[in-house]
Formats: structure tokens, C-alpha cells, sequence
């Protein structure tokens, strides 16, 4: 089994951001406590979410209400992902090495913006990247610029013809997987560690499986919605 490639990618560019002199540990931004809460957090809301799904024909509540209800809960998720995923770079880079710099209140758009500038990144890595960090469905959900619809899909930018997109349970899914590759490259360069491409840890496998389950439970009940 080879690594997730949104996994590698994380590696490559903490990697590189420290070969360049960029790290620096920020006490400030460092809370032990709540990373360790996040990842119990996580793992355990994948393990509810899918209970939930599993359950759906008992609810007494409209299907289409608790399909919606599941929808904004993987936005959620999703979304404090990278919010996480801000608090880590905020405690590992230097403010002083980029422009600028970055305090409470700087976004996780802004400091990619400029680290990668620090870096000196020509425009399609930093698109790469851009994409790689979900900036565009994170900028989207933090502006409430989405339509979330009883059939299961989520539009975002629905009134932009050139930014809009329609997103499915799988979608979701997929980009839930893909901050949770992100956020445990980030844990395990920090500590000093990687995966063996032969073997996930537990903690991944579950949330791999739980969301597998969700998105296969989903697409059946939302055909019968249909």
C-alpha cells in the first residue's frame, strides 16, 4: 500500500519550509491539551456520523432534514480540520521569516499565501497547493457562499457561474479524508516520524472505514429520496 498522496505532499512542503529556515517553535500558538482533545475528537465524531447514517430509516424526523443535518456536520468537520491545520502552522513557522508575519487573527489562506511567497513557489505549485489546502471550499463555507440541498448535494458559489460547484456525500467524504492525511502528516513530521507505506495507524484505518460505510449507506438511502 503506497501513502496517501495528500500525505506525501504535506511532508514535501514541511520539508522544504524547513530546509529554508522558516521553523521556529511558537509557544504562543502551541496547546498540547487540545490537539491531543482533537484527535480523540475526530476520531470519535467519524464514528458517531457513521452510527447515525446506519440509523436513518428509524429516525422519526423527515430522511431529507437528517440528510441535511449529516451534511453540515462533515462541513464542520472539514472545516475545524483546517482550522487545526492554521494553529499548527501558526506554532511552527517563524513570523519573522515571512512578510508580513501572522498573528490571531491572520486566516490559513493568508499564511499559505505567504509562505509560499517566501518560498519563492512559482504560480502553479501555489495552486497546487491552494487546491491541496481546499481554499476555495474553505473560503466558500467561511462566506456562506453554499446552498446545502435535500437530495444530498452541497453547491458552492451557487450564484458564480465560474467558481460554482456541486458537491455529493462522496465529495464530502473525500475531502474529510483528505485534512485528516494533512493534519497526521503534520503530527507525524512534528514528531519526527512517518508512516510506513505498508501500514496505517489504527486511528486512520477507522476513520477510512467509518466514512466508507457513511458514503455507501448514503448513496443508498438518498436513491430511495429521489
Amino acid at each position: 500500500m503506497s501513502l496517501d498522496p495528500n500525505y506525501k505532499a504535506t511532508f514535501v512542503i514541511l520539508n522544504d519550509i524547513e530546509s529554508h529556515g522558516l521553523v521556529q517553535f511558537n509557544k504562543a500558538y502551541h496547546d498540547e491539551e487540545f490537539f491531543k482533545n482533537f484527535i480523540q475528537f475526530k476520531r470519535a465524531f467519524s464514528h458517531s456520523i457513521s452510527e447515525l447514517v446506519s440509523k436513518l430509516d428509524s429516525f422519526q424526523t423527515r430522511q431529507e432534514e437528517t440528510v441535511i443535518f449529516t451534511i453540515y456536520s462533515e462541513l464542520s468537520f472539514i472545516n475545524s480540520h483546517l482550522d487545526v491545520i492554521k494553529k499548527f502552522l501558526k506554532t511552527i513557522i517563524n513570523p519573522l521569516k515571512i512578510k508580513d508575519g501572522f498573528d490571531e487573527n491572520t486566516t490559513l489562506e493568508e499564511m499559505l499565501k505567504r509562505i509560499c511567497n517566501k518560498m519563492q513557489y512559482p504560480e502553479k505549485l501555489k495552486n497546487s497547493i491552494k487546491g491541496l489546502f481546499l481554499e476555495n471550499f474553505r473560503h466558500a463555507i467561511t462566506h456562506q457562499q453554499f446552498l446545502i440541498q435535500k437530495n444530498g448535494q452541497i453547491v458552492i458559489y451557487p450564484k458564480d457561474e465560474n467558481k460554482k460547484q456541486i458537491l455529493n456525500i462522496k465529495n464530502l467524504a473525500d475531502s474529510a479524508l483528505q485534512v485528516t492525511e494533512i493534519l497526521d502528516a503534520m503530527i507525524d513530521w512534528s514528531n519526527g516520524t512517518i508512516r510506513k507505506p505498508d501500514k496505517k495507524s489504527e486511528m486512520l484505518d477507522g476513520v477510512v472505514s467509518d466514512l466508507t460505510k457513511q458514503v455507501q449507506e448514503l448513496d443508498k438511502k438518498l436513491d430511495r429520496l429521489a
